[in-house]
């Protein structure tokens, strides 16, 4: 039984293409059931680092991995986030985020200091993605929100970049083999495996 002093946290594994674990998503949780119910991206992204940083402590939440920490515009300019240990974590800037001026020049100031950052629930290219393409590391693609014609052409788009392309919401074997023979270089979903929930 939960008490109020209880904390949770749930991480997902991602996946390189030999299957081994990459990194972990950081992901909020806000009782033991698991849910993520998730109303406030900022307490949500506040939370997760509080308990993976503090209470729980890094080490036993994510090993000697890296950790993806969901990050929206607020936490994202804020100077809080440069407490984060640069070396074990990698900033996944929502899809709520607005890219604009401030954003990108604040994202290429973060890459400067040393901090890795992704692209999360990336469907397509817009106008405004294109300058940050060239900025972050990583690039996550919603399989389940591509349609499957689309997929091939959005990848070898996204290849014109440097960055890492990571194949979310893998759900099947097909859709698997599908994002191999693609090309994408990091996997993440329930086919490999669902978040596990951690509690202190």
């Amino acid at each position: 039984m939960s008490t109020q002093n209880d904390i949770f946290l749930a991480r997902q594994p991602i996946f390189d293409r030999q299957r081994k674990v990459a990194a972990y998503e950081l992901l909020f949780r806000e009782d033991q059931s698991g849910e993520a119910r998730v109303t406030d991206d900022a307490r949500a992204t506040a939370q997760v680092i509080a308990r993976a940083f503090g209470r729980l402590g890094l080490n036993s939440v994510i090993g000697g991995s890296t950790g993806f920490v969901n990050v929206d515009a607020e936490m994202l300019m804020s100077g809080r986030i440069e407490k984060l240990p640069r070396e074990r974590v990698v900033l996944e800037l929502l899809e709520t985020i607005e890219i604009d001026c401030a954003v990108l020049e604040r994202c290429a100031e973060l890459k400067h200091l040393g901090y890795r950052l992704a692209l999360d629930d990336v469907c397509a290219v817009s106008r405004e993605m294109e300058p940050l393409l060239d900025i972050v590391d990583v690039v996550k693609l919603d399989i389940l929100q591509v349609d499957p014609a689309a997929l091939e052409q959005l990848v070898r788009r996204l290849r014109l970049h440097p960055a890492k392309l990571l194949a979310e919401k893998v759900d099947t074997l097909e859709r698997a083999r599908r994002c191999l023979a693609l090309g994408f270089d990091l996997f993440q979903g329930y086919l490999f495996a669902r978040p596990t929930l951690l509690a202190a």
